[in-house]
């Protein structure tokens, strides 16, 4: 059962959180890099991080942030309920944390937290992308809004990819934990060598569809495909993702911290550029908040109903 638990959970996941962080360089490197190489690069700096952690903290694969998390004695099929959901509402476009449905199903006394630091992610997310776009990167982005061909292509490509790298590394940092709740705290060698296989199996098959129903509303942000653009995104997000996890190893929702930078992003580029209809950005962005509460409600309903179910 612990099996089939983690490849839900893995599932879940890449097709959700992973998705969110990836969508950028997805999107800038489809029709321009193989999906095959694309998949390489990425498997292999999971591993890099997986094998990191696992090494450095005697088996835990997840960077000790599963320490208030106890794994229950034994897992049964009320427990698989918390990533089947976040299965169906990703493939409704619902941009769900996995955090917040995965971890609390083992954790339920670490909601307030978890939630008050995803709150504080989005916060500092919205509030850094309204800054450095309003600031200064606007002006980046004029260059892709008036069709400006990319004056160093190869230079601009390979600062996508360390970018990507950068954030791909720390938002594993962050939400590799949701990947291995239903796991020992503590690994064998075999065991965290059969994860892996599984995680980049997942990983290329995500690469090769090119994502999914949350990678086509993000390809409505402004200049998404773009690797100037891509490569500003993944910079900044990986700096936030990074700073929380230096701050603290309390587990949070790097969705809403993704959500949060974009809605940042969109409104810095809009009060210089004036580019789209205040009304459509707005609206836009209210969308991306329903969609988001929606799944915490979601969500909030499938732990509490797990927990109900433990109790009968």
């Amino acid at each position: 059962m612990q099996a089939a638990g983690f490849l839900l959970a893995a599932a879940a996941v890449i097709g959700n959180d992973a998705l969110q962080t990836l969508g950028p360089y997805l999107a800038a490197n489809r029709g321009r890099v193989p999906w095959l190489l694309q998949a390489l690069f990425l498997c292999s700096l999971l591993c890099g991080v997986l094998v990191i952690s696992w090494k450095t903290g005697n088996g835990d694969p997840a960077w000790g942030r599963l320490q208030e998390f106890p794994l229950p004695e034994r897992i049964g099929w009320i427990d698989l309920l918390p990533a089947a959901s976040v299965l169906a509402l990703t493939r409704w476009g619902i941009p769900v944390s996995t955090s917040l449905v995965l971890l609390t199903t083992f954790g339920a006394q670490r909601l307030p937290s978890l939630l008050s630091q995803s709150v504080l992610g989005y916060g500092v997310a919205l509030v850094a992308g309204a800054l450095i776009y309003g600031i200064g990167a606007w002006a980046l982005e004029r260059q892709v809004l008036e069709g400006k061909p990319l004056t160093h292509p190869a230079a601009w490509l390979v600062g996508q990819w360390l970018s990507t790298g950068w954030l791909w590394s720390q938002w594993l940092v962050q939400d590799l934990a949701n990947l291995y709740v239903v796991l020992p705290r503590r690994l064998s060698g075999l065991e965290l060598g059969g994860s892996l296989a599984a995680l980049c199996l997942g990983l290329s098959l995500l690469v090769a569809a090119g994502g999914g129903p949350i990678q086509e509303r993000l390809s409505r942000k402004a200049n998404a495909g773009d690797p100037r653009s891509t490569t500003v995104i993944a910079t900044l997000f990986g700096l936030i993702l990074f700073g929380f996890a230096r701050w603290s190893p309390q587990p949070m929702s790097t969705t809403w911290v993704f959500l949060g930078l974009l809605a940042g992003r969109e409104l810095g580029i809009l009060a210089r550029l004036g580019h789209r209809r205040r009304e459509e950005v707005g609206g836009e962005l209210a969308l991306d908040l329903l969609r988001a509460a929606s799944g915490l409600a979601v969500s909030l309903t499938v732990v509490l109903l797990v927990q109900r179910l433990h109790q009968v």
